[in-house]
């Protein structure tokens, strides 16, 4: 299987089903004209173990505009009428809600996946307005089941719906045993691979690893703030702005990486936010020091990561660990059996097999 994009939830779960003898037809977001290929998630079928996964593309001659929204929200309803699926699975907060009412009419169950905080994630105070008023508590109310990867988000849809269940991020197996099969090389090297936009605190890390000269930080990813990190990355010697990276590198780049690091500033969107990051690092046996926000301490309770806050916090957390390569190793360890034993794609797709087969028992 070919992506060209991070690899999350709304890929990895449709491969974890057609792995598990479903078949499943991913339909990707309309790719509108002088937009970037990356909103198309599925790029190619290169490997042909995943049979079961049928993708379809679609592309428009117009550019991404307002009303282009309720055109793709009819066209999704026309691919669903010419499937005929068994159950629907949107991860789409903007391109669901004619899919959803579609399916209530027609006793299709529709299962609305809520990966992030979509009201405060949108930056257009139209598009905030059209999902916080009309697409959640329509979709929270005729949705069959809201699955959603954070506690908080979890609690907001039951006020509409009471088919709602907590089904947190992880990785498929595949990912965790190439991450396991790389070691790292003895350099003092931490990788940072994500998107880089300001629900990281990049100032803070800059001011941390400033502290440790001898440890390199390199980070991966393109985003908003990519030229503003190059820029400032040019005043550190052992801090490096790589740009983008191909998927397949991810394993061995995690495992390279001494332990991993989770700067998340604490503010309202990450207090809902499941991030994807802390399993790359659990699959590979790292240790992670991370900001302490809401989700993350439900999910960190009984171990596989340090909190810290502030910088001197970070200092002492990394400092503990460069010390003690015992205590390292024992904390990263915590984090892969989770991994093992709830945060896996196997795992994850059984839970929402089950939700469909409770709907089949009614």
């Amino acid at each position: 299987m070919v992506w060209n994009n991070y690899r999350g939830r709304n890929v990895e779960l449709p491969v974890a089903l057609a792995k598990n003898g479903n078949a499943c037809t991913y339909i990707n977001p309309l790719n509108y004209r002088n937009g970037k290929n990356d909103a198309m998630r599925f790029r190619q079928l290169a490997d042909h173990s995943q049979e079961k996964v049928k993708v379809i593309d679609r592309f428009s001659r117009l550019p991404k505009s307002i009303w282009m929204l309720f055109k793709e929200n009819r066209d999704n309803v026309r691919w669903v009428k010419k499937q005929k699926p068994d159950v629907v699975i949107s991860f789409d907060h903007l391109m669901s809600i004619s899919i959803c009412l579609y399916c209530s009419r027609k006793k299709i169950p529709f299962i609305f996946d809520v990966m992030d905080d979509w009201e405060m994630i949108e930056k257009n105070s139209l598009v905030r307005f059209y999902y916080k008023h009309i697409v959640r508590p329509i979709i929270g109310r005729r949705a069959f089941a809201i699955t959603s990867t954070s506690n908080r988000q979890a609690e907001l849809f039951r006020k509409y719906n009471r088919n709602v269940h907590l089904i947190p991020n992880g990785k498929p197996f595949a990912f965790i045993q190439q991450a396991t099969a790389f070691f790292t090389d003895g350099k003092k090297t931490v990788n940072f691979i994500s998107t880089l936009k300001d629900w990281y605190d990049f100032d803070l890390l800059f001011n941390v690893f400033a502290e440790f000269p001898d440890l390199q930080l390199n980070i991966y990813g393109e985003g908003e703030l990519l030229d503003e990190l190059k820029n400032k990355a040019q005043h550190f010697s052992n801090i490096s702005i790589k740009g983008n990276v191909d998927s397949a590198l991810l394993p061995r780049l995690t495992a390279e990486s001494l332990f991993g690091i989770l700067p998340l500033k604490l503010n309202a969107l990450n207090e809902t936010t499941c991030p994807i990051k802390l399993f790359d690092y659990w699959s590979a046996k790292k240790a992670v020091i991370a900001s302490p926000t809401g989700e993350l301490k439900k999910v960190g309770l009984d171990g596989g990561m340090l909190f810290a806050t502030s910088k001197a916090d970070y200092v002492a957390a990394i400092s503990s660990l460069l010390k003690n390569r015992e205590l390292m190793d024992s904390i990263g360890a915590k984090g892969y059996d989770k991994m093992l034993q709830k945060y896996n794609y196997d795992l994850l797709s059984q839970q929402f097999e089950k939700i469909v087969e409770s709907n089949n028992l009614r």
